[in-house]
């Protein structure tokens, strides 16, 4: 809880709660738009920065404010990059903490003289006490090595103690290797349409197009990337599960039909773990990605092979499964916030046979068995399950379902637990 906290605060918010920074677009001024961000970044900041710029080709990004919540602004300077904005510091403007590091990602950044832009390490707020974070300090070097940075730069911007301010100078910046566009404090606002030649709005709009292709090409690698990362968690061990959790998992995930906190997921993925100490999840050939235009969401589907087993009670899973997984971006990386799976249509008829036979054995009435599972079916299994005390999925065929009449056995409609897994009466059998 500590490390959450920390990687949610910087020193450049103020005590109490933050106000979000002001977000406005300037149109009318050549052809390239402005983008005016001024005051604190606030929780939900890098959304609202989304929005607005959501259907502007590339512009020039104004600053002016004293920091703010780090998360939003490394992932608003994850924006800028992507849609190849340029950022400015007009005179008599203050960039510091936080609002330098979006400064910084722009493709060309430009510093009119009155301007002042600084550096210092991130801080996380515990009680009444400000300390620096290694943690914080972490993510800003891994944003700046994203951004094409070399060390020297996340050197200088990390450098300043959280209770002082490192100063861009032009001596400073030639040392780390940082460029600017420097701008005479006489041009107005500092802006750039009398120091760079501005494109056509025929060439904007053609750049736009393609930044939105490159942007959607990058969005499927990056979810695929992302997917395979799900995969090898799924694989993981209970007691990295936890870790792994918070880097895969929205706060709230629609999870197999319910939905659930992050919290909660990781208890039923720890006990799913327990009953299934022998589990292997396989994604096999590549998945269909669909992703929205700008990448902000991506959904993928596809099939893997599924291979558990409980050596203490002989219990198997075996089979192939469809599964559905929704993705929502987060800065360069993704979280899940939809998880599904259900056993491949084609084969379904031939696990509910399975089932609907491992019925008739121990004495329920699944009607006849042929492979269609339906509302006799769905009944038979129902009060196999609730004279066990046991909870399955009544929706469709699954292999729990199969594999707790095949481990439990039993009579007349009764599952036998003396030999069965006694967790499987507390535990909800769900795919994976």
């Amino acid at each position: 809880m500590r490390v959450a906290l920390q990687l949610l605060a910087f020193l450049g918010l103020t005590i109490g709660a933050a106000q979000a920074a002001e977000i406005r677009v300037v149109l009318g001024e050549g052809d390239r738009p402005h983008v005016v961000i001024a005051g604190e970044i606030a929780l939900g900041d890098a959304d609202r920065f989304r929005n607005a710029v959501r259907d502007l080709p590339p512009a020039i990004v104004d600053l002016d404010g004293p920091g703010g919540k780090l998360l939003d602004a490394l992932a608003i300077g994850d924006q800028v990059r992507e849609r190849e904005d340029l950022t400015s510091v007009a005179s008599g403007a203050h960039c510091t903490s936080a609002c330098a590091l979006i400064w910084i990602a722009g493709v060309e950044r430009v510093w009119q003289d009155g301007g002042s832009i600084g550096f210092h390490a991130a801080a996380a707020r515990e009680g009444d006490v400000v300390r620096m974070t290694a943690s914080g300090n972490a993510i800003v070097g891994a944003y700046l090595t994203r951004l094409g940075y070399p060390l020297s730069v996340v050197v200088m911007a990390t450098e300043a103690d959280h209770t002082s301010m490192a100063y861009l100078t032009a001596d400073l910046a030639a040392r780390s290797g940082l460029t600017y566009r420097h701008v005479p404090r006489g041009l107005r606002d500092g802006r750039l349409t009398a120091t760079a030649a501005t494109p056509s709005r025929h060439d904007l709009a053609e750049r736009m197009a393609r930044r939105r292709d490159e942007r959607h090409e990058e969005a499927v690698t990056r979810a695929k990337q992302f997917l395979d990362f799900y995969f090898s968690s799924a694989n993981a061990p209970p007691t990295a599960l936890r870790t792994l959790a918070g880097r895969i998992y929205a706060d709230q995930v629609d999870s197999f039909g319910e939905r659930v906190s992050r919290a909660e997921l990781i208890r039923r993925r720890a006990a799913y773990a327990e009953r299934w100490p022998h589990y292997t999840l396989t994604k096999t050939g590549a998945p269909s990605v669909t992703c929205t235009s700008g990448g902000a969401s991506c959904t993928l589907v596809g099939e893997a092979e599924l291979d558990a087993a409980n050596p203490a009670t002989g219990a198997t899973l075996q089979g192939t499964l469809q599964y559905s997984v929704k993705l929502h971006r987060l800065g360069a990386t993704f979280r899940v916030v939809h998880e599904d799976s259900q056993v491949v249509p084609d084969r379904a008829g031939l696990l509910t046979r399975e089932i609907q036979a491992a019925l008739v054995l121990v004495g329920c009435a699944p009607g006849p068995v042929d492979g269609l599972w339906g509302r006799r079916t769905a009944e038979a299994l129902a009060t196999y399950a609730r004279t066990g005390s046991l909870t399955v999925d009544l929706a469709r065929p699954t292999y729990d379902a199969l594999a707790l009449l095949s481990v439990a056995g039993g009579t007349n409609c009764r599952p036998d637990l003396g030999h069965a897994d006694a967790g499987l009466s507390e535990a909800s059998l769900r795919q994976p």
